[in-house]
């Protein structure tokens, strides 16, 4: 009678449930890209996924759950992007503009990533959460530093962030292409406070260094 190896039998097993919850996974991921916008449920997940519904109950407790999972995903992967960029710049409203700059060439060049990032931002809390927190950070440094005219550091970081979400939006349907973003950006930058020359320097900059990032 065959030996049945069982520590390899659990390896195997093991790897079959991550491939199937990272499939999962890539499904939400397609149904928040796809090009007409409509509900994200578990069927229309599963349906993506093509695997029966109860197969997710499996891996996630609910359509919440998994929505946290992805919304951390895509966090990690746009914080992988954005900060080396960010992080290489010593004023703060340059970082910030640096940093909508980095995103918003991203979202430019990519109708399913912009898509993608506007729908999570609006469908899922901790996205929309964690694309504030580093603006919290520059707009909080700018405010100590008198360059902020915002009232409060969490309306300046709701402003830029409705700003980039409706650029996002206008990526996704492809209303408008990569030439606008210098002007979002000096947008964003006027709607902190900064008059139309000191948004004109900060966003100049902030392409040169999304420039230098790119390796262009």
């Amino acid at each position: 009678m065959a030996r049945v190896n069982l520590q390899r039998r659990a390896e195997i097993g093991l790897a079959k449930r991550n491939r199937t919850r990272a499939s999962i996974l890539e499904a939400a991921r397609a149904c928040f890209a796809a090009p007409k916008a409509a509900a994200v449920t578990v069927d229309a997940v599963m349906q993506a996924a093509r695997m029966a519904k109860g197969t997710f109950y499996v891996h996630f407790e609910d359509l919440a759950a998994l929505e946290a999972e992805l919304g951390e995903t895509l966090t990690e992967e746009l914080d992988r992007r954005l900060q080396p960029a960010r992080l290489a710049v010593g004023h703060p409203l340059t970082r910030l503009a640096t940093a909508a700059t980095v995103l918003l060439r991203d979202l430019a060049r990519s109708p399913r990533q912009a898509r993608l990032v506007a729908r999570a931002a609006s469908a899922i809390p901790d996205v929309s959460n964690a694309m504030q927190a580093h603006l919290r950070q520059d707009l909080a440094e700018a405010q100590a530093a008198g360059l902020s005219a915002v009232s409060s550091v969490e309306l300046g970081a709701r402003i830029v962030t409705a700003i980039s979400r409706q650029a996002a939006q206008d990526f996704a349907q492809q209303r408008i292409d990569a030439t606008a973003v210098p002007d979002i950006v000096r947008a964003i930058l006027r709607a902190v406070g900064c008059s139309p020359r000191e948004a004109a320097r900060h966003a100049d900059a902030a392409e040169r260094y999304a420039a230098a990032h790119a390796g262009e």
